[in-house]
């Protein structure tokens, strides 16, 4: 299905230099996917600065994972429902590229108060988390909320409820970022079909990126 979508980019885009990426940017939350030229990748939306720490009690910015394929998804550490598919469907990713510095892994914690740096970490190496490789965040609940709302377009609940002030969605949403923070795929990241195209486009987006 991919090949006449790419199709119909190339021709809307007959006009603009440059060739059509294989992958596409998406620029609102809307997620309708883009196919773009080179140039006009430029203007595409990025994901916004961020200041976060991980389960090492690292500082994790948008600039250590600059010029980095990333995997980011959201999770909490208690729950017990989406998050640990979503988990095992990442574990993959992060044994398939355990020895590759271009490529990391963000999960990003909707429960920032709750996982604290101790609870991150407990959690991490329960589950063989390697910290270089796969950073679990945490920090200020605002920030995070904003991060996936309007970076990554992503809902993971208001800010009401009665859990602790929370009103929380499960999301298996999964976005892949290339090394300029442009959203090129989402995919539902509990399912293991899904997530075999997501392995298949990060090698797309490395080929790119070379």
């Amino acid at each position: 299905m991919r090949a006449p979508l790419l199709a119909l980019a190339l021709v809307a885009t007959g006009c603009a230099s440059g060739p059509v990426q294989d992958l596409p940017y998406y620029n609102s939350a809307e997620l309708t996917p883009e196919w773009l030229t080179t140039e006009e990748s430029a203007a595409a939306h990025t994901v916004p600065a961020f200041s976060l720490s991980d389960q090492r009690g690292e500082p994790i910015t948008e600039s250590d994972v600059n010029g980095r394929v990333v995997v980011a998804s959201f999770f909490f550490s208690s729950c017990a429902q989406v998050c640990p598919i979503l988990k095992n469907e990442l574990a993959r990713v992060q044994a398939q590229y355990l020895d590759d510095d271009r490529l990391v892994i963000l999960s990003h914690s909707v429960m920032p108060e709750a996982d604290s740096q101790e609870t991150l970490a407990r959690y991490a190496e329960l589950n063989d988390i390697d910290a270089l490789r796969w950073h679990l965040l945490t920090g200020d609940r605002a920030e995070m909320y904003a991060l996936a709302r309007d970076g990554y377009f992503v809902d993971v609940g208001s800010t009401t409820g009665d859990l602790g002030g929370y009103d929380l969605i499960h999301t298996e949403a999964v976005a892949l970022l290339d090394g300029q923070g442009h959203i090129r795929g989402l995919y539902t990241g509990t399912l293991k079909l899904e997530m075999d195209r997501l392995l298949e486009d990060i090698e797309t987006l490395l080929s790119e990126q070379e």
